[in-house]
């Protein structure tokens, strides 16, 4: 019994030894190409001989050696599940509280039952195509945090700042979005952007428009007006 007891002691050891290695192998070959501190975690998928690596708020696959890139989804075909999509939605979540909302323009429409948060830029075409789909959305309690992104669209920055200065932002927002328009008064008060450049760099927004629901869940992109109330719906009831 102790003979068979050492041996499986030392399989298991054996077992955890390789483990560190394959991880090792593969964060090795991931530093060639990404910062250290980008590498959020390195484990293994139930597919034999392949790891998942997050890498900031993407996934990839390697092999055990770090040779081989996967490209692709890791879908599982038996049980009809988008492996990929599951973990990333998993890694992606924001917990809505914890969104910093008082350097948001808040916007409540009917009872404002529903919560979204939108990380927006106001030269954005896809922010003003979600902003007219949204315009019969109802019940709704919109948090429009001031997002630009100058390297796309220069002045971006000066022009949110202009907003919130405005004496009334949820209007000017809205001016923004319909006509292009913004307050012509100078943008010297004290203003979020810098602030939700930096948080949305932290949590690894880098697009506009993106959303938050109320379950945390993010959606990227201008969806369609029925797809939002669908994942409004969705959200409401987690």
């Amino acid at each position: 019994m102790k003979f068979f007891s050492s041996v499986a002691a030392v399989a298991v050891a054996l077992t955890a030894l390789l483990a560190q290695a394959d991880e090792a192998a593969v964060r090795g070959a991931l530093q060639q190409n990404f910062p250290a501190d980008a590498i959020k975690s390195i484990a293994k998928t139930p597919v034999p001989g392949v790891l998942e690596a997050v890498v900031d708020n993407r996934i990839f696959y390697l092999t055990e050696d770090g040779r081989y890139l996967l490209g692709g989804p890791l879908i599982d075909i038996k049980a009809n599940q988008n492996l990929t999509q599951a973990h990333l939605d998993q890694i992606n979540t924001i917990p809505f509280d914890s969104l910093p909302l008082k350097r948001a323009i808040k916007i409540v429409k009917g009872n404002g039952s529903r919560r979204l948060a939108i990380f927006e830029d106001p030269d954005c075409p896809y922010c003003k195509k979600l902003e007219q789909d949204m315009r019969d959305i109802d019940n709704l309690t919109a948090y429009v945090f001031l997002f630009p992104i100058e390297q796309l669209h220069p002045g971006s920055s000066n022009r949110s700042k202009a907003i919130w200065c405005a004496k009334d932002r949820a209007k000017a927002w809205d001016d923004a979005m319909r006509t292009g328009t913004v307050p012509g008064a100078a943008a010297n008060c004290a203003n979020p952007v810098e602030k939700n450049i930096a948080y949305g760099r932290e949590h690894g927004i880098n697009g506009t428009p993106t959303m938050i629901l109320a379950n945390g869940h993010r959606l990227v992109g201008a969806v369609s007006r029925d797809e939002l109330e669908q994942q409004l719906a969705s959200a409401a009831k987690k």
